[in-house]
């Protein structure tokens, strides 16, 4: 049997940029640039420098753009970096099966499009055709758990964002290279045959966090992209990958497949419409707790010098060992601390870079108020599977109570902010620009003439809103590199 290949294959290799709904189009730019910001943001972290010599050191011949270099490099070196780049900050977007996907699907589909010199049509038809692959199979793996009768009964053995990191970068770069169906199906088997092993429960238990988090990014575009240079030149793979008892779900460790998931009105309920933004730097199952949070600061002007006490309330996934660190040691492992993270944002510091720079990771005050900070479950949370439909979260309950002012302020929020299917929780354009500016550096904090910065972040933004109408991705990719030139320390 191959009709689950074959037809997940076929989308993928035919589908046109005409064929796409106007909110996708539009969907898939709001997507570029919210991955682009995000990468250009790492550029001068440490993970960003080793990511930049890395690909500095690979060399290759110059084909593709890699942010944070000024010379190009090789198509699958350009994949690599700049996907790495964008999860460094842990501030892109997050589809609700608990995976980022948004940046190797971006960055596979650039550098095959700007390589080839295609359209800035076939960009977008890439972005969305790869982000709807990785969303499909993630939600047909299901989450990471065992669930009966709505009720979850066990965790899996095995499991992690790697496998719809690498599903999207394959199906966003056979539509970029403008693979047959046939050349798609074999780039699938490639693909899925060779992506990172499963690590979601080592990296649950690890105090400190490797670099790469659960899964390298970069690595997952690179095979993505690899899959698919690779079957265009005649390479096969399995052409059943998705099919029979032995599919990719099992490798994967899930305990069941859902196969209307997977194939359900393909082509017609587009996946990248219910990706949620980031609006802070930080572990998505943090956004829930930190909306409530935000929420109360607004509604009563609390100041942080206010606040004697937090008692974050969290899902069953945020309730480990990293999530509980009070003084996290390094960027990576922050990310996941809720005590970091409410600090900052009492504290007021831009969500952006700033936010694991040296000064704030040690300032003394930043340090203070994580020790006013504990963990403790959400009640409403505790069954996660009740919160599952289709092999995804659409609101999982966080909340926050607050000591201060001899009051105890207490929210909590079913959706984050970021989240597409509520009107108070929406990321609109106006939020995805602010946050654009603010991985740039442009943000309250600016010191000096930021008036060609800001000149750059206009022209980019302007590329990227006309990019349908572009023969070439080269406006898209001059500014890039322009913008990264003039952000690049060292």
């Amino acid at each position: 049997m191959t009709e689950l290949t074959q037809t997940l294959a076929r989308f993928a290799a035919t589908t046109s940029f005409e064929a796409l709904p106007s909110p996708v189009v539009r969907e898939a730019k709001r997507l570029l640039l919210d991955t682009i910001g995000c990468a250009i943001g790492a550029i001068n972290t440490p993970s960003g420098s080793i990511s930049l010599a890395y690909a500095d050191a690979l060399g290759g011949k110059e084909r593709a753009t890699v942010i944070g270099l000024p010379q190009r490099s090789s198509v699958t070196t350009a994949a690599y970096s700049n996907a790495r780049l964008a999860n460094i900050l842990d501030a892109d977007d997050t589809f609700p099966t608990s995976t980022h996907f948004g940046n190797a699907t971006i960055f596979s589909a650039l550098a095959l499009v700007e390589d080839a010199g295609k359209s800035g049509a076939d960009l977008l038809k890439a972005i969305a055709v790869g982000f709807d692959v990785g969303a499909r199979v993630g939600s047909w793996m299901g989450p990471p758990m065992q669930i009966e009768n709505g009720e979850v009964i066990g965790w899996n053995e095995l499991g992690g964002p790697a496998a719809t990191m690498v599903w999207a970068a394959v199906g966003a770069s056979v539509s970029a290279a403008g693979l047959t169906p046939e050349q798609t199906n074999h780039a699938f088997g490639i693909a899925g045959a060779n992506s990172p092993q499963p690590t979601l429960r080592k990296w649950a238990e690890s105090p400190q966090q490797p670099m790469y988090k659960y899964a390298d990014a970069g690595w997952c575009a690179e095979v993505g992209v690899s899959a698919t240079m690779l079957a265009s030149m005649g390479s096969t793979g399995f052409l059943d990958i998705l099919d029979g008892e032995n599919a990719f779900w099992r490798w994967y460790g899930s305990p069941g497949h859902d196969d209307d998931a997977l194939l359900g009105k393909l082509g017609e309920d587009w996946q990248i419409l219910n990706t949620t933004y980031k609006p802070w730097p930080c572990c998505r199952w943090i956004h829930h707790p930190l909306t409530a949070f935000a929420g109360i600061r607004r509604e009563n002007d609390l100041k942080a010098d206010e606040i004697e006490r937090i008692v974050v309330r969290a899902n069953p996934f945020a309730l480990t060992r990293i999530f509980r660190d009070q003084h996290p040691t390094d960027m990576l492992s922050a990310e996941f601390s809720h005590a970091h993270a409410m600090a900052v944002l009492a504290h007021d510091v831009p969500a952006g870079p700033r936010w694991y720079e040296d000064v704030v990771m040690r300032d003394p005050a930043i340090m203070a108020f994580r020790e006013k900070v504990v963990v403790e479950p959400e009640p409403t949370s505790a069954n996660i599977g009740e919160w599952m439909t289709g092999g995804q979260w659409r609101g999982v309950p966080g909340g926050v109570d607050v000591h201060a002012r001899d009051k105890i302020f207490s929210g909590t929020a079913d959706m984050s902010l970021g989240d597409p299917w509520s009107e108070g929780t929406i990321f609109s354009d106006e939020d995805m620009i602010r946050k654009f500016h603010v991985m740039l550096g442009l943000d309250d904090h600016a010191e000096g003439d930021t008036s060609q910065l800001r000149a750059l972040a206009d022209r980019m933004m302007a590329a990227i809103e006309t990019l349908e109408h572009q023969a070439d991705v080269s406006a898209l990719t001059d500014t890039m590199r322009e913008l990264s030139a003039s952000l690049k320390r060292g």
